[in-house]
């Protein structure tokens, strides 16, 4: 056949992940980090309702800090979605402080456009990378197209099923609220400690 084979080709169903090292996070992190402990230890057994907190409704200057980043970040990943009308959104956002064992099952934010989580301090790495310890500051991802894995052929960077995140303190990461995800039980004495948040477009 001598003629060039013609093909359109179409993006579809992407999934944006968003990673942001927030600007000069250290100060207002470590303040984040003595805010919430003091608000968990006020709590009855150290649980942390999340439906019961609105996190982002008080006043303290870190928290609003970190309000106002992620209300930048925001706006910038609407718009680079390609969005030429900026929605109006609200912000809901909670607290975790997990102890040893203390894990998210998978799970999605539903009613939500977008999910993120703020990292304010987590458990020190070790060395290895096969430890099980390794994990204890991992959030995990998992593919959207059920089953997609499956048929896919070698070398096509889409086959993983799941992508593994190793955030630092003062990363701030943003995704589809649809995306399902985990958080890796941690392994470690050291707390590991977040600020999670969804964006709820306001209905017109």
């Amino acid at each position: 056949m001598s003629d060039k084979v013609q093909l359109n080709f179409n993006g579809l169903w992407p999934t944006m992940l968003a990673k942001r090292i927030l600007p000069n996070y250290e100060q207002p992190t470590l303040s984040l980090a003595q805010y919430i402990l003091e608000q968990e230890a006020l709590e009855k057994d150290f649980t942390a309702r999340y439906q019961e907190q609105d996190l982002f409704a008080d006043q303290h200057s870190s928290v609003q800090w970190l309000k106002n980043q992620i209300n930048e970040t925001t706006q910038a990943l609407i718009t680079q979605s390609g969005v030429k009308q900026l929605p109006i959104w609200t912000l809901f956002s909670w607290y975790n402080v997990n102890r040893y064992g203390d894990h998210h099952a998978p799970h999605t934010h539903p009613q939500c456009y977008l999910s993120g989580t703020y990292y304010v301090q987590l458990p020190t790495l070790p060395s290895d990378p096969l430890d099980p310890k390794a994990n204890s500051s991992c959030i995990s991802f998992y593919d959207p197209r059920i089953g997609a894995n499956m048929i896919t052929a070698g070398g096509d960077p889409d086959s993983k099923s799941s992508h593994k995140v190793f955030p630092t303190p003062g990363t701030l990461l943003m995704w589809p609220a649809p995306l399902q995800h985990a958080v890796h039980p941690n392994l470690c004495d050291e707390l590991r400690i977040s600020i999670s948040f969804n964006v709820i477009v306001n209905k017109n």
